[in-house]
C-alpha cells in the first residue's frame, strides 16, 4: 500500500492511502449503515445510539435464540439503560458454537508457547470438545446460571476452556490476577459467593514457578462459599491437601454438555473485580450481549481485526484484556497465540521472536512493555516482523521517545499503531485510532461512536482545544457495566454523581485543533503545580526526552509555601550513572519543555517503579511511599520490593 510515512517534523506520523481506507472493515461498516463517511456515522450514532449498536450487532452477525423486542430501554434513566430487551443469547454461542458446521471449525484457534519453547495447538473443533467436557465437570458439581466461578490461571489453553465452559452454563466467570495474595482472593470470593475455583498447581514466569493453587487454597479458611477447587496438575507432583478435584481425572469421567444454555441478553457473563485506591474492590459486569458487541466494534470494525488474523497480547487474565483475548479472536473466527510468561524472557527479544515464529499479524503492546524492550536494545529487532499488519497500544499514555522508537525503529513506519484507551468498567475503549485516520504520536484519532465522549471543566462545560479536563460520556453504551456487583449506590457515586446524567470516567484528557485526543493520566494522579492542573504524563514525557531513563513517575507532595511540589522517581537506563549530573540533565530537560515553574523539588533514582500486572505504574504507591503514608489497596502490585526502595528515600 502507499500509506504515507511522515518525517520527524511532520504533524501526522502516518497517513493511510485511499486503497487502505477503501478496503478497511470500518469503511465496510460505514457503507452497511448507509452513511457516506465516518463523520456522518458518528453524528448519527450520537443522535440515535440504539440504531448504532443494532448496526454493530448485525455487522458482527451476533446470534440470539429469541430475538430481542427492543434494542434499548433507558426509561429508568441513562444510568440504568438496558439492551436487547427480551432477547436470549449466550457469549459462548457467539464465540464458539457459531463455528460448528463451518470451515472455521477445523481451523486452528489456539497456538500456545511456553517459556521453554514447548508448543501446542487446538482447532476450534478440538477446543469446543474440551469446553463441552469441562462444562460437564462443572455441571456435575452443581454449577448453573448465576453461580460465580473463580479463574486463577495463566495464559494457557485450559484457561480459555474453563472460561467458555463457565459461560456456556450461564454461570459467571471471575478472572483473578495471578499475583493476588490469599487475602485478596478471599475478599473477592466472599463478595461474590464464589462456588468453585479453577486453578493450576503452578504458572511459569521468568524461569520460576508461581504456586497458584497454594494461593487459592490459602484463601479457603476465610471463604465459606467455595465448595471445590479444580486444579490442573502441570508438574505431575502431589497436589496440596484440601477440597481438590484433579482436572484430568474429572475430565475423564465427565459427561459433555453440548447444548449451550441461552440466557437473558443482559445477564452477567463475566465479572472483573477491579482494585481501587481505597475501599473494597469494585465488580465490573460484562453481559452476554454487551461484551461481544463491544469487541466487534472496538476491534473488529475500528481496529480492522479479521478472520485471517493471528492475535497476540501478553496480559494477565485478571486484566480485562484477558477476557478480550478470549473473545476477540473467537467471535471473528481467527486464531490466537498464547505466550505464558513475560515478553523479555528467556531471551530479551522473546516478544519479537514470537511474532516471527508464529506469523502474528495483530499484536497488542503497552507503552511500559515497549520501554522495557527498548531498554534491552534500542536497535531494530533482528526478527522478521513482516507478518504484522496492526499494532494495538493501550493501558497508559505514551512518551514521545518510546512511541517513535516502536513506530519508526521497530516497525519501520510501515505498520499502523492504533492507540486505544478505555477501562474495565467500559469493557473496551472510549478513545481509539483506526486505519482510516491519520496518526499522531501518542494520540487517539477518534472517540468511539455511540458513547458521547466529551471533555469538560470543573463546572461540566466542554473544554476548548488544548485545555485539560475530565473525560466523560454523555450517551449510554452497550458495553458499559450495568452497575457494580451488588452495589448500586457505589455505582452511582463513583461514576454518575459528579455531573448528573453524565458518566465521569476518572481520566484527564484534552483535544487538539485537529480533533485528536490525548490522555494525561488518572484524575486522582492530577497535580497542581504553579497554580496549573497538570497530568503526570506531560511531566514524564518531558524527562523521558532525555533518553537517559527507562521510565519515570511524577507525583506531587505537600509544600508549606507553594502548596504542592513536584517529585520525580526515575529508573535510569542500563549504563547511565544515577548521579547529580543526571539530575541536572533531567531538570534542564524538564525546564526546557515545561518552563521553570515546573522545576522538580526532588529527583530520586530507583531500580524499579511499583507496577500492576498490566505494567501500569502505581503512582499513588510512589507518592505514599515517599510520604510514609498508606498506599491503599495493593492487591494488584506485582513488585512489592520496589516500595521498600522508595521508602528508603522517604521525604519525611
Amino acid at each position: 500500500m502507499g500509506d504515507r510515512i511522515a518525517d520527524a517534523e511532520a504533524e501526522f506520523a502516518w497517513v493511510p492511502d485511499a486503497e487502505r481506507i477503501a478496503g478497511s472493515r470500518l469503511t465496510e461498516f460505514i457503507r452497511a449503515g448507509g452513511c457516506r463517511d465516518f463523520d456522518e456515522l458518528y453524528r448519527r450514532a450520537d443522535a440515535d445510539p440504539g440504531w448504532f449498536w443494532e448496526q454493530v450487532i448485525r455487522f458482527g452477525d451476533l446470534r440470539f435464540e429469541r430475538p430481542y423486542d427492543r434494542i434499548m430501554d433507558d426509561s429508568r434513566g441513562i444510568e440504568w439503560t438496558r439492551w436487547c430487551v427480551g432477547g436470549t443469547t449466550n457469549m459462548a454461542a457467539n464465540c464458539i458454537d457459531r463455528h460448528r458446521g463451518t470451515p472455521t471449525y477445523d481451523q486452528t484457534y489456539i497456538v500456545s508457547e511456553a517459556e521453554d519453547g514447548t508448543t501446542r495447538s487446538l482447532t476450534y473443533r478440538e477446543f469446543d470438545a474440551q469446553v463441552c467436557r469441562f462444562a460437564g465437570v462443572l455441571h456435575g458439581r452443581g454449577i448453573g446460571p448465576g453461580d460465580v466461578v473463580g479463574l486463577l490461571m495463566p495464559l494457557i489453553p485450559e484457561t480459555f476452556v474453563a472460561y467458555f465452559a463457565i459461560v456456556k452454563l450461564g454461570a459467571i466467570v471471575m478472572p483473578l490476577f495471578s499475583g493476588f495474595a490469599p487475602g485478596a482472593i478471599a475478599e473477592r470470593f466472599n463478595m461474590t459467593d464464589t462456588k468453585i475455583v479453577v486453578t493450576t498447581d503452578v504458572m511459569y514466569r521468568r524461569g520460576s514457578s508461581v504456586r497458584l493453587a497454594a494461593a487459592a487454597l490459602g484463601a479457603l479458611p476465610e471463604s465459606p462459599s467455595v465448595e471445590h477447587v479444580i486444579v490442573l496438575n502441570r508438574t505431575g507432583g502431589p497436589l496440596p491437601d484440601g477440597p481438590i478435584l484433579d482436572w484430568d481425572e474429572a475430565m475423564k469421567t465427565a459427561e459433555p454438555v453440548v447444548e449451550t444454555l441461552m440466557m437473558d441478553a443482559e445477564a452477567p457473563a463475566v465479572l472483573h473485580m477491579t482494585s481501587g485506591t481505597t475501599g473494597r474492590p469494585k465488580g465490573a459486569i460484562y453481559t452476554h450481549i454487551g461484551f461481544v458487541t463491544k469487541m466487534v466494534l472496538d476491534y473488529g470494525i475500528l481496529s480492522d481485526f479479521r478472520p485471517t488474523d493471528r492475535y497476540l497480547y501478553q496480559a494477565d487474565m485478571g486484566w480485562m484484556v484477558g477476557s478480550q483475548t478470549a473473545v476477540i479472536a473467537s467471535v471473528h473466527g481467527a486464531s490466537m497465540l498464547l505466550a505464558e510468561g513475560v515478553p523479555d524472557y528467556p531471551e530479551p527479544d522473546r516478544f519479537w521472536r514470537l511474532i516471527e515464529r508464529h506469523k502474528v499479524t495483530w499484536v497488542g503492546i503497552t507503552p511500559s512493555m515497549a520501554r522495557i524492550l527498548m531498554a534491552h536494545s534500542d536497535k531494530p529487532p533482528e526478527s522478521d516482523l513482516s507478518s504484522l499488519r496492526i499494532v494495538l497500544t493501550a493501558a497508559e499514555p505514551w512518551t514521545v521517545h518510546a512511541w517513535n522508537w516502536l513506530f519508526h525503529t521497530v516497525l519501520k513506519g510501515k505498520v499502523p499503531m492504533l492507540n486505544v484507551s478505555g477501562g474495565t468498567e467500559i469493557s473496551g475503549c472510549i478513545l481509539a485510532c483506526s486505519v482510516n485516520h491519520p496518526l499522531k504520536v501518542g494520540s487517539f484519532a477518534i472517540p468511539i461512536p455511540g458513547m458521547g465522549a466529551d471533555i469538560v471543566d470543573e463546572n461540566g462545560n466542554p473544554t476548548a482545544p488544548g485545555e485539560i479536563g475530565e473525560l466523560v460520556l454523555r450517551r449510554p453504551s452497550i458495553g458499559l457495566t450495568p452497575g457494580l456487583w451488588r452495589d448500586d449506590k457505589r455505582y452511582i457515586e463513583s461514576y454518575w454523581s459528579t455531573l448528573p446524567g453524565v458518566w465521569v470516567h476518572g481520566d484527564l484528557a484534552s483535544r487538539d485543533e485537529d480533533g485528536h485526543w490525548y490522555i494525561h493520566g488518572r484524575s486522582d494522579d492530577t497535580m497542581k503545580i504553579a497554580g496549573k492542573r497538570v497530568g503526570p504524563a506531560e511531566i514524564e514525557t518531558a524527562v523521558m526526552a532525555s533518553r537517559a531513563l527507562v521510565e519515570a513517575a511524577a507525583v506531587s507532595v505537600p509544600d508549606p509555601i507553594k502548596g504542592a511540589a513536584l517529585v520525580l522517581a526515575c529508573v535510569p537506563l542500563p549504563g547511565v550513572e544515577a548521579d547529580d549530573a543526571l539530575r541536572k540533565r533531567l531538570q534542564s530537560e524538564l525546564e526546557r519543555q515545561m518552563g521553570k515553574s515546573y522545576r522538580a523539588e526532588k529527583i530520586i533514582f530507583v531500580r524499579d517503579l511499583p507496577k500492576t500486572r498490566t505494567l501500569k505504574i502505581m503512582r499513588r504507591a510512589v507518592r505514599a511511599s515517599l510520604l510514609r503514608q498508606s498506599p491503599g489497596d495493593l492487591s494488584a502490585l506485582t513488585n512489592p520490593d520496589s516500595l521498600a526502595e522508595l521508602q528508603q528515600q522517604a521525604l519525611f
